[in-house]
């Protein structure tokens, strides 16, 4: 049995025409893109040590709930005409970091699993395998593979491209395939080792990879493999956005063992909309991927005493870049696809007689908006194609990798830890005091009203963190009255987004004026049924109190 620690990466090459390419290939097809990568590799790393590669074809195969439960992963791997079975087991060890278990291997004859075959496997592997039935093929990736060896630190760890990786069998006649390169590092991770420095090496060589940028890098770190993202239908961006999912908090007793949890949720979020943003039209993701980034901004905020030198410096600068062009894209998008057209559609029905001549102006502003809307996306698509982010992917998954040890440095030792319920006590009276302290919504300016807008979204967020220990009726009803009021202010708050954006474009003296007094009714509307909210809503409880 070997086992090994593994981080993922995306390689985005340059096309010939300085266009970046996302998933697909350049530089003549999968040997012309392994080539330009090795050479970049010799000539970048010269401490590479370049080992056996070739053509590789890897079946992986659907995998039972039970199999997929204990991570165990049945994969026939064909290299110059030989066939190999291996089974491994694959788990998470921090968040970017997978540990990889290889329990047996076997050659393949006629290229058949028989039963049989797996005599010798772990007898765990073998009880899942016979409650889960035979195997199905659940992915075919076709590519061309180049392996180093990579000594760093006293440790031998290897780097394996699998370069122009594709799926014939999802691309139709009519369609070039996508292709993905893909690095993926790795070290071995002896039984009863310490694994920190294995993780921090992995994440020293993800970063100089990072910097191999005159072949058209960088790569960007994957919370899984191809071979789990084919399987699953999404090997290039082309999946579904991911939406938050509910926080599981139920091994964590202390404040930094929540906020560690936390993380790795936001994480997920995160990284499952980046690829999506580069790679995809869609806008969903852009929204998703910006919902990510604010409820980091919340988690730390609720746990604002991890903020370290590192957080400050190295990570919150990049993140707060990359949080401002994700905001002007979402709002560009609400614009163009919501508030813009019942602006017009307002227009024609307060008009006595709606002209042709007033909807084509209205649609010559939302044209134009579009294009705004469209070069807002590029910007944020070659952000997220820089080594300047793929740097600051990498930095806020190592800090999230440290503070997790530190966790369970602190529980080994039985050192006292501030108390998770005491802290989210704190931490939602805390905005619930800011949220309800506020003066009448009427009664105070548009600034004002946003501000209480965004206290609101902390103390929803807050709420959603701490829902596993939170009361039923906080879940339930104050959730639910935050929800209604992030909802009514965030209307009154598109207008004043779209009169910021209408003043960018050619809009006709009439068009602002029109806006300016729907913004004043829907500001008023908003301001009266927020404060209707806020007199219903209760504060938070938690559990048993």
């Amino acid at each position: 049995m070997a086992r090994v620690l593994e981080i993922v990466l995306d390689v985005i090459l340059c096309a010939t025409d300085g266009a970046r390419t996302g998933g697909r290939a350049s530089g003549g097809g999968p040997g012309g893109a392994a080539a330009a990568l090795a050479k970049a590799f010799a000539s970048a790393l010269p401490q590479l040590v370049a080992l056996r590669g070739g053509r590789v074809t890897t079946v992986t195969f659907d995998r039972d709930a039970a199999l997929a439960r204990a991570g165990w992963r049945i994969a026939v791997e064909a290299h110059g005409g030989r066939q190999r079975v291996a089974v491994s087991q694959r788990e998470m060890l921090t968040t970017g970091i997978t540990v990889l278990t290889s329990h047996f291997e076997a050659p393949l004859k006629a290229g058949v699993l028989a039963a049989s075959l797996f005599d010798t496997a772990p007898e765990p592997f073998r009880t899942a395998l016979a409650a889960a039935g035979e195997p199905v093929p659940a992915a075919t990736l076709h590519g061309e593979r180049r392996r180093w060896q990579w000594l760093r630190d006293g440790i031998e760890a290897e780097v394996v491209l699998d370069a122009a990786l594709h799926d014939p069998d999802r691309v139709s006649e009519s369609e070039s395939p996508r292709y993905l390169h893909e690095l993926r590092v790795r070290a071995p991770w002896p039984e009863g080792a310490d694994a920190a420095p294995v993780v921090d090496l992995l994440f020293a060589c993800a970063h100089d990879l990072v910097d191999v940028a005159p072949a058209g890098l960088p790569a960007f770190v994957r919370m899984t493999d191809a071979s789990d993202r084919a399987a699953a239908g999404c090997l290039a961006g082309d999946g579904e956005a991911v939406h938050a999912q509910a926080i599981d908090l139920a091994g964590a007793r202390t404040a930094r063992a929540a906020f560690v949890e936390i993380g790795r949720n936001i994480s997920a979020q995160w990284f499952g909309n980046d690829a999506g943003v580069r790679d995809s039209a869609r806008p969903e993701f852009i929204h998703q991927m910006r919902v990510s980034q604010r409820r980091l901004r919340t988690a730390m905020r609720i746990f604002s005493r991890w903020q370290d030198e590192t957080w400050t410096a190295r990570i919150k600068p990049d993140l707060k870049w990359l949080g401002h062009l994700l905001g002007d894209a979402r709002d560009r998008d609400v614009f163009v696809d919501s508030t813009l057209p019942t602006l017009a559609a307002a227009d024609a029905a307060d008009a006595a007689q709606a002209s042709q001549a007033a909807a084509a102006r209205w649609d010559a502003l939302r044209a134009e908006a579009d294009a705004a809307r469209s070069a807002a996306h590029a910007r944020v698509r070659e952000a997220l194609a820089s080594p300047r982010y793929a740097h600051a992917a990498l930095a806020w998954l190592q800090w999230l990798a440290v503070l997790a040890r530190r966790e369970e440095a602190s529980s080994a030792m039985g050192a006292r830890e501030r108390s998770l319920r005491k802290h989210a006590r704190k931490q939602a009276r805390r905005f619930y005091g800011r949220l309800t302290a506020m003066p009448k919504l009427t009664a105070i300016d548009e600034a004002s009203r946003h501000l209480v807008r965004i206290n609101g979204k902390y103390l929803r967020y807050t709420l959603e963190f701490f829902a596993p220990i939170m009361s039923q009726s906080t879940c339930t009803d104050t959730l639910r009255a935050l929800t209604r009021l992030q909802g009514v202010l965030g209307d009154g708050n598109d207008i004043v987004v779209a009169l910021r954006l209408l003043e960018e474009l050619d809009a006709e003296p009439y068009q602002l004026g029109f806006v300016r007094g729907w913004r004043a009714a829907a500001s008023r509307s908003a301001a009266v049924e927020g404060e209707r909210l806020l007199r219903e809503m209760r504060q938070p409880k938690l559990q048993g109190d």
